[in-house]
């Protein structure tokens, strides 16, 4: 009986003596295509780490060290990010690789949101663009060039004030889109990211989060509080816009977010984007700090109206953002500087973090540092033309 089906694609690069199965350490498949481009990324003025580069010679090969403790050691799996070296001004940036044909509002999604009149308004939290490049070899792809940020729970939160200013920001943000017809369809913790500086001494590295993008030094933690720290919204892939007037309603968009009632009703064709946006944003809030944290159950009560099955019965982000400003103004400021207090604590470590809170805390009222840590306000940004 003749087997049906093409046969597997021949592995293009097997033979090269970096290959991962060639060499410990090597390259896996995903990290050739940005080998392959390197050089081209260089010429448009990006310059890739050196794993990247078509010179690499790992550094391990001279050293005692193995190569899972170098720099250059660790792979990349994802073909679609890579960090780069802005040649011009050495500013760490993220270069995302985008596909049109997938996601064809997220270059002109992300544009808008950094060309004015929004590029500069307060309430905009949508992660800026800085440059597209368009590739000469394909026209379906181009590469959008963004600020080098981090995941926002890598770095724990020290009081109940810094998890509440997460999460107005965030409000605040979503409810800035909304007001501009425009409805994310993707919110999760993994499209939420911080500006790493201040609250770390420098920009780390992208897998060796304690030590420095160069790697050269240790990454130095200061808390939220010490170092206010301002929240960016990332991933239009799925956005939509809509025009004044227009039905708010579109087809179904499938996030990462698989608990959303509307992606479980196969009879459901189209939705209510904007509705799958606060039921997103509230899950976010319940999975990933309510339910881990004992310190934030006055929240349920709203998290779970924004996570109500029927998406009429949810509040607009505009409802939601305002009975969340009165539970906020309804904290004392000594409830703001309680601590965080994390589910997964054993007792020892509580009481150990406990101590060490009430003396950080004294301090920081002795420098007059607010309970509520909001960053200043950024200068203006711009996108390349």
């Amino acid at each position: 009986m003749e087997r049906s089906g093409s046969p597997p694609e021949e592995d293009p690069h097997k033979d090269h003596p970096l290959y991962w199965r060639n060499f410990e350490g090597g390259l896996l498949e995903p990290e050739y295509f940005w080998r392959d481009h390197q050089q081209w990324l260089a010429d448009a003025g990006y310059m890739l780490r050196p794993r990247f580069r078509e010179d690499w010679q790992p550094s391990w090969l001279k050293s005692n060290k193995l190569w899972f403790q170098c720099e250059d050691g660790d792979t990349t799996i994802r073909e679609s990010i890579m960090d780069a070296v802005r040649i011009s001004d050495g500013r760490i940036v993220t270069i995302k690789r985008v596909q049109k044909r997938n996601t064809p509002w997220e270059e002109s999604t992300m544009r808008r949101f950094s060309t004015e009149p929004l590029a500069s308004n307060p309430h905009n939290y949508a992660i800026p663009l800085y440059d597209t490049i368009q590739p000469p070899w394909d026209d379906d792809i181009v590469f959008l060039i963004m600020p080098h940020f981090i995941r926002i729970h890598k770095h724990k939160y020290a009081t109940v004030g810094e998890a509440m200013e997460c999460f107005r920001q965030l409000f605040e943000g979503l409810q800035f889109m909304h007001h501009n017809l425009v409805a994310h369809c993707d919110i999760q913790m993994v499209n939420i990211l911080m500006d790493p500086v201040p609250l770390l001494s420098e920009t780390p590295h992208p897998n060796f989060p304690k030590r420095s993008y160069d790697f050269k030094r240790k990454v130095k933690q200061r808390t939220r509080t010490e170092c206010p720290t301002r929240y960016y919204i990332i991933d239009f892939g799925l956005s939509r816009t809509f025009t004044p007037g227009q039905d708010l309603v579109a087809p179904v968009s499938y996030g990462g977010d698989k608990s959303v009632p509307e992606y479980k009703d196969p009879a459901r064709a189209v939705s209510n984007p904007f509705a799958i946006d606060v039921y997103c944003l509230g899950n976010m809030m319940r999975e990933w700090f309510i339910d881990n944290s004992r310190s934030l159950d006055f929240l349920r009560p709203l998290v779970e109206d924004m996570t109500r099955k029927v998406p009429e019965e949810r509040p607009t982000i505009d409802e939601a953002f305002k009975r969340f400003e009165e539970l906020l103004l309804s904290l004392s400021d000594w409830t703001l500087r309680s601590r965080f207090v994390y589910r997964d604590e054993f007792l020892v470590g509580r009481m150990y973090r406990a101590c060490r809170h009430v003396i950080r805390t004294a301090k920081y009222i002795h420098r007059g540092l607010p309970a509520l840590p909001t960053p200043p306000a950024l200068p203006p940004r711009k996108v390349d033309s």
